[in-house]
């Protein structure tokens, strides 16, 4: 019988390990979180308590107006009901901006393979930046 390989729980060096192995360039903000950051969108990389939750947040500069919401939700709809990640939210700031939020989890409190954490983030990095992509096409006549 073969061993399982170990289990890892993802912290901030093991991510950025990770993401050095990936040759994705990325930044430490002002409260310690790793994120890679371009003009687009800006993925973060957040530990829940005790390792447990890994999720990966992606926060996308584009700002839509309230006006335009009905529009966007439908666009959002459609990509979570087609995909599996990142779920997609609008959230309407007290200014009235409306910013796109994106989400992918992954609970880890028995950990996982080290392996299988290099696949998440990958694919959801990768995921992060095809949903942009889809979403400027998805409302590009529909939305200025």
């Amino acid at each position: 019988m073969t061993p399982s390989p170990p289990v890892v729980r993802p912290d901030r060096q093991l991510v950025e390990e990770i993401l050095n192995e990936l040759e994705l360039g990325y930044t430490v903000d002002s409260e310690g979180d790793l994120a890679i950051a371009t003009p687009q969108l800006t993925v973060y990389f957040l530990f829940g308590q005790e390792g447990a939750l890994f999720t990966v947040r992606t926060f996308y500069e584009r700002k839509f107006s309230v006006a335009d919401k009905p529009k966007l939700l439908t666009a959002l709809n459609e990509w979570n009901v087609d995909t599996v990640w990142p779920k997609v939210y609008a959230y309407t700031q007290d200014n009235g901006v409306v910013r796109v939020i994106g989400d992918s989890q992954l609970y880890c409190g028995a950990g996982v393979t080290r392996e299988h954490l290099t696949t998440v983030i990958a694919h959801w990095t990768r995921s992060a930046i095809r949903f942009h992509r889809w979403l400027t096409d998805r409302l590009a006549y529909e939305i200025g």
